[in-house]
C-alpha cells in the first residue's frame, strides 16, 4: 500500500518542514515505510496544482495532518481528490481531528480521523478493515449519519518512537533551518491552549536520541533549528542540560527557543548567552488578574528581573501577547504593550484570542460572553469589556507594532525616539496610527497586512514620522540625530541578515594593477553616510537625544557596514576611503576616482586594504 502523506504549510520558509508526516512514516513497518511518500503543498498553490501534487504519487492512501490554518483549503482538497479518485482512501488527523471532528467528517470526504498522537494507531489503521462495528481507540469516523468514536488511545511512548531524522524519512538540509522535537506535553493547563492534552506532564525525548540527531545536524551542516518545546526551560535543569549540549556539540547552529520567563535564572541566562539563539516568552497580559482567569499568572516585578537577565547576558527575545482575552479591555491591552515594550524585546508577537475548539475557554464560551468564529482561525469577535469595535482597534495596534516594531527594527532606536518625543511607547505607536491614516491616507487593510510591508519602505517612513513626530512637538533639532539612529539600526540589521563580505578568489585578482583597475562595491558591505560621527551615535544607547545633541557636533561621517561570520563591522572611514568605495561602481578605477588628490602610493594602500578585505570586487566578480 502506497501511503501519501500530504502538508499544507503556512509559506514556503525554513520552517516548512513536514515533521508530523515525517514522525509517521519512520513509526510505520519497514515494509510499509518503504512505499510511503511525503508531499508538501503551499497555500499559493491551486487546488487542482495540490491535486496533482498528490496524485503524481500514485497513492492508496493519502493523509492529511489538519490544523487551524490549513483545515478548509485541507477539506476542499479531500473532495477534489475524491472527485477525481473515488476508490481513493483518505484520513487525516492533527489538533483539529481531535478538537472539531464532525466538521470534517461531515462533508464525506473524509474516510477516518486519527486523535491524539497517532504513531501507535496509524499501523492499527492501515489494517482496520470497513466492516468493523466500533471504531478502535484514538479512531473516529462518520457513519449513518452519526459521527462514531472510539475510546481515547494511549499517547506513545516517547522513548520507543523512531526518529524521522535518524531513519532518514526526513533528511536535514544544509545551510537550511528545521524543525526538531525534543519533547511532548506541557506541564501548564492554560484555558486558551490544548498542549497539555489533559495530560498535564512533559514527556522528553529520550537523550541519546537528542545527542544523535544533533550530530547529524551538525555533519549535515544546518544553519538553524527550530526547538519544538512549548517550554524548554521547565524543568530548569532539563533545560540548562540542553543548552549545554547545544553549546558543547552545535555553537554554530542558531537555535529558536521558547521559555516560561518564571524558570529563567541567572544560570540559564548565561547558558543563553553562550548560543547563538533567541528566545520567546509568551506573556499574554501584564495583568495578573486578567492572567488569572486563564490559569496563568504573573509577577511583573519577578518578570522585570527575569527579563532583564536576558538582556544582561545578549540574549536576544520576544515576547507574546494576547488581545481579546477574558476580563481584558483595550485599555487593558494597551498598558500591557506598555509593559511589553518596557522590557526592550526584540521582537513583540501579538495575536488575537482564538477560541480553539477543544480548550477549556471554548467550553466555557457561554458562561465568559466569548463571541467567536464558528470556524477557523476562531477568533474572538466580541467579548464583555472587550467590544467588537475596541477588538478591531487592538488588531491595528498589533499591526502598527509589528510595522514600526518588528519589522521596522526598531528596537534599538525606540526608546530613544521615544524620550526624545516626550511620550510613551503606547502613545508613540498610537501616534504613527494616527499619522499612517490621516497623513499618509492609509486605510485599515493596508495597515492589517503588515506582511506585506518591506524593511526599506518602513525606514523610508520611520523617517518621515520621526521628522514629523518632533516638529510637531517642538523638538525638530533632534531630527538629525533621531534619522541618523534609525538609519544606522537600518543598515546594521541589513548586514546582519545578509552575506558575508567575502573576498574573491585569489584567481581573478591574478595580474591585476590595483590602481587602473575598476572596482565595484561588494553588494554584502553598506556605505552610509551620517549626520553626526558614527563612534559618537553609538553612544545614543547610555544618553536620550537631548543630551546627545547637547555634546556632539554634526560634523558628518561615512562608514562601512560588513559582517564576517556572525558579527557586524561598523567602521567610521577616512573620506578619501570612503571616496574610493563612494566611487568605486565598477566603471573607473582608483587613478580616476582619485585623479591626483592624493598620490598613489597611499591610494593603492586604500586598494590593496579594501581587495583583501573582499570590500571592492573586480566587475565581473
Amino acid at each position: 500500500m502506497r501511503i501519501v502523506f500530504a502538508t499544507l504549510h503556512v509559506r514556503p520558509s525554513a520552517q516548512a518542514v513536514p515533521l508530523a508526516a515525517g514522525c509517521l512514516v519512520a513509526a510505520l513497518p519497514e515494509e510499509t515505510r518503504r512505499d510511503a511518500r511525503l508531499v508538501d503543498l503551499f497555500p499559493s498553490q491551486s487546488l487542482d496544482e495540490m491535486a496533482e501534487a498528490v496524485l503524481d504519487a500514485a497513492p492508496d492512501l493519502v493523509a492529511l495532518p489538519v490544523y487551524v490554518w490549513n483545515r478548509d483549503r485541507l477539506l476542499a482538497l479531500a473532495a477534489l481528490l475524491r472527485r477525481r479518485q473515488p476508490a481513493l482512501r483518505i484520513i487525516a488527523g492533527g489538533p483539529e481531528a481531535g478538537a472539531a471532528p464532525l466538521a470534517l467528517l461531515a462533508p464525506g470526504t473524509i474516510d477516518l480521523l486519527i486523535q491524539g498522537e497517532a504513531e501507535d494507531i496509524l499501523p492499527q489503521v492501515l489494517t482496520l478493515s470497513p466492516d468493523t462495528a466500533q471504531p478502535p481507540p484514538g479512531v473516529a469516523r462518520f457513519d449513518g449519519g452519526q459521527l462514531q468514536s472510539g475510546p481515547a488511545a494511549p499517547q506513545p511512548e516517547v522513548d520507543k518512537l523512531n526518529s524521522p531524522w535518524l531513519s532518514g524519512v526526513l533528511t536535514p538540509p544544509a545551510d537550511g533551518g528545521l524543525l526538531w522535537e525534543t519533547s511532548r506535553g506541557c506541564p501548564f493547563a492554560c484555558d486558551f491552549c490544548f498542549d497539555s492534552r489533559g495530560s498535564n506532564r512533559v514527556r522528553p525525548l529520550p537523550w541519546e536520541r537528542l545527542e544523535a540527531e544533533l550530530a547529524l545536524f551538525v555533519r549535515a551542516r544546518v544553519a538553524q533549528i527550530w526547538v519544538l518545546d512549548s517550554t524548554f526551560n521547565y524543568p530548569p535543569e532539563r533545560g540548562k542540560k540542553l543548552l549545554r549540549l547545544l553549546a558543547e556539540k552545535a555553537p554554530h547552529i542558531h537555535f529558536h527557543l521558547e521559555a516560561k520567563a518564571d524558570f529563567l535564572d541567572r544560570e540559564t541566562a548565561h547558558l543563553l548567552g553562550a548560543l547563538s539563539c533567541s528566545v520567546q516568552i509568551g506573556l499574554q497580559s501584564a495583568h495578573p488578574k486578567v492572567l488569572r482567569t486563564i490559569h496563568r499568572n504573573l509577577d511583573p516585578d519577578d518578570f522585570r528581573k527575569n527579563i532583564h537577565l536576558l538582556a544582561a547576558e545578549g540574549v536576544t527575545y520576544g515576547l507574546d501577547l494576547i488581545y481579546g482575552l477574558p476580563g481584558d479591555s483595550l485599555a487593558g491591552f494597551g498598558a500591557s504593550l506598555e509593559f511589553a515594550l518596557e522590557q526592550r524585546p526584540n521582537q513583540i508577537d501579538i495575536f488575537p484570542l482564538a477560541v480553539l475548539p477543544g480548550t477549556i475557554l471554548h467550553r466555557e464560551r457561554e458562561r465568559l460572553g466569548l463571541d467567536s468564529q464558528p470556524a477557523p482561525p476562531y477568533e474572538i469577535l466580541a467579548a464583555p469589556g472587550f467590544p467588537a469595535d475596541d477588538l478591531q482597534q487592538a488588531c491595528l495596534l498589533a499591526a502598527v507594532t509589528d510595522i514600526f516594531y518588528n519589522r521596522g527594527r526598531a528596537v534599538g532606536f525606540f526608546v530613544p525616539l521615544q524620550r526624545g518625543a516626550g511620550l510613551g511607547a503606547l502613545a508613540l505607536l498610537e501616534e504613527f496610527l494616527r499619522w499612517l491614516r490621516a497623513d499618509k491616507a492609509l486605510g485599515e487593510a493596508a495597515i492589517r497586512d503588515s506582511e506585506a510591508w518591506l524593511p526599506r519602505a518602513i525606514r523610508d517612513l520611520h523617517m518621515e514620522f520621526t521628522a514629523h513626530l518632533l516638529t510637531q512637538r517642538e523638538r525638530g533639532h533632534l531630527i538629525p540625530a533621531a534619522r541618523d539612529l534609525i538609519r544606522y539600526h537600518y543598515y546594521y540589521a541589513e548586514t546582519l541578515l545578509g552575506p558575508e563580505t567575502l573576498p574573491v578568489e585569489s584567481e581573478l585578482l591574478r595580474g591585476r594593477d590595483l590602481w587602473t583597475t575598476p572596482w565595484r562595491l561588494n553588494p554584502a558591505a553598506h556605505l552610509v553616510r551620517f549626520r553626526y560621527e558614527i563612534i559618537d551615535l553609538l553612544q545614543v544607547e547610555d544618553m536620550d537625544l537631548e543630551q546627545f545633541t547637547r555634546l556632539f557636533r554634526p560634523v558628518g561621517s561615512a562608514a562601512l557596514f560588513a559582517r564576517r561570520g556572525n558579527e557586524v563591522y561598523c567602521e567610521s572611514l577616512e573620506e578619501d576611503f570612503a571616496k574610493l568605495l563612494d566611487h568605486s561602481d565598477g566603471s573607473r578605477s582608483p587613478r580616476e576616482i582619485f585623479a591626483g588628490s592624493i598620490n598613489r602610493r597611499e591610494g593603492e594602500e586604500f586598494v590593496d586594504f579594501a581587495v583583501s578585505e573582499g570590500i571592492l570586487l573586480p566587475p565581473e566578480a
